[in-house]
């Protein structure tokens, strides 16, 4: 929890790899009440959408309104190079750097929400609660023709988004996806890819996620959901495990996730936050490959004592800066390597193992666990960060008292972290020694290897 792995790429460190602190948040201003619903990049300005308005955000984060964008969300944002729309649940709205004015939708009555991609000049959209989509007029996301649509009817259920990737339109709808491309043709440009089909729509629309030549989501299909998929060309592969996934399906509702991704230190993160289960988890696509397995870690912000849903809702590079909105107000964030905080909120970063690699079925007596890590840098002066350790003999259902030992002073660059006398197992009260390790102090962590002797 608030720690990512990485590798060693040499295989001949210290150890495989070390866990480290995942980025604090910097506040950088607040736009509008919130919560902030989606982010664009538009001719150098980051285009906000905060409750249901549209603001731009300058290179020297100075914030002006534009207008009113309202339809209750979720918010699809696309442009051409000199206009941009702006999709807020079943309305459009569209922005030519001057003028905001109202898009005249090519159908009436949707219920549902719109999602917008783009290609060769061309806006594309779905008609909610149906399998068909439109293609807006060349350079122009302010004119759609009736008339210039495609129906998505390889199989008869409903488009739920359309997304352009490597120049293919993917329309990935509630239990298959089709592939188009841009034919050429007069009226509706688009012909469907024959031969290419693929068994996995999506639960979740809005946890659809574009990360360089792959594609994100949780999927669906008609024989079951809550799984999560990446492509790999124009396959299809599961990336989550029976562990994320228990988790996944415990939750009151999947289909509200919400995804997004951000590259930083090497690292690609696909972050997936579940509002109904207040939960975020985050999948790291680089550590992944370079393990082979896939490689999961939770986030979650720290109040009352209680770990909940991440903040960050979306994100953008500006500014040279992997910028986040929040989910519950109008704050944007920096996602900070060097910030140990959540803008002044505590974070809580723990780690849980099995202490025995092997299971054993008579007692162990564990009299020293030490832990191989970071100490004395990043720490503030006069300040003394601990670690905190409690553990399980049950499988974790009940758990010891918690032990604490000092994470090393300012300067203190050789100190050892080390917890004694830690028990032993019994028959009577369980043989399955699992240790928790966890801090909320501010300061960098850095965990190479924990020693039992």
């Amino acid at each position: 929890m608030n720690l990512y792995p990485e590798i060693v790429e040499t295989r001949q460190g210290k150890a495989v790899g070390a866990l480290y602190s995942t980025p604090g948040l910097t506040l950088k201003l607040t736009v509008g009440s919130g919560p902030i619903q989606g982010f664009h990049l538009f001719k150098d300005l980051l285009y906000v959408v905060s409750g249901n308005v549209l603001y731009s955000v300058s290179g020297a984060w100075a914030v002006t309104e534009i207008g009113a964008v309202g339809g209750g969300g979720p918010v699809s944002i696309i442009d051409n190079g000199s206009q941009m729309a702006v999709f807020n649940g079943a309305v459009g709205y569209l922005w030519n750097g001057t003028v905001l004015n109202s898009i005249t939708l090519p159908f009436t009555g949707a219920a549902g929400s719109i999602f917008a991609t783009q290609q060769d000049g061309f806006g594309l959209i779905n008609q909610p609660g149906t399998s068909l989509w439109f293609q807006s007029d060349l350079l122009d996301l302010g004119t759609w023709n009736a008339l210039n649509f495609g129906d998505a009817s390889g199989d008869p259920d409903l488009l739920t988004r359309p997304v352009m990737i490597r120049r293919e339109i993917w329309l990935i709808k509630q239990f298959e996806t089709e592939i188009w491309y841009n034919a050429g043709t007069a009226g509706f440009s688009f012909a469907r890819v024959d031969g290419l089909y693929i068994e996995h729509g999506i639960n979740a629309p809005q946890s659809l996620v574009i990360d360089g030549e792959d594609l994100f989501w949780l999927s669906q299909s008609r024989s079951g959901q809550n799984v999560v998929v990446m492509s790999r060309g124009n396959e299809v592969v599961r990336i989550s495990t029976h562990g994320v996934e228990a988790a996944i399906n415990a939750y009151s509702a999947t289909n509200d996730a919400v995804g997004f991704s951000y590259q930083q230190n090497g690292h690609e993160f696909y972050v997936l936050n579940f509002p109904s289960g207040d939960a975020t988890w985050v999948y790291d696509k680089t550590v992944s490959q370079l393990a082979g397995v896939p490689m999961w870690q939770e986030r979650g912000y720290f109040q009352n004592g209680q770990l909940t849903r991440a903040r960050p809702n979306c994100q953008a590079l500006f500014n040279g800066l992997n910028i986040v909105g929040d989910y519950s107000n109008g704050n944007l964030y920096a996602y900070d390597l060097g910030a140990y905080t959540d803008n002044g909120a505590a974070i809580k970063r723990l780690r849980a193992w099995r202490a025995l690699k092997e299971p054993s079925y008579q007692p162990v007596r564990f009299s020293q666990l030490n832990i191989d890590m970071e100490t004395g840098i990043t720490v503030a002066p006069d300040a003394n960060p601990q670690m905190v350790l409690r553990w399980s003999d049950d499988g974790a259902h009940t758990w010891s008292t918690e032990r604490y030992a000092s994470a090393g002073k300012v300067g203190q660059t050789a100190a050892r972290v080390q917890f004694n006398r830690l028990g032993s197992t019994r028959r009577n009260s369980g043989l399955d020694r699992i240790f928790e390790l966890s801090t909320t102090d501010p300061f960098r962590v850095a965990i190479i290897n924990a020693d039992l002797v």
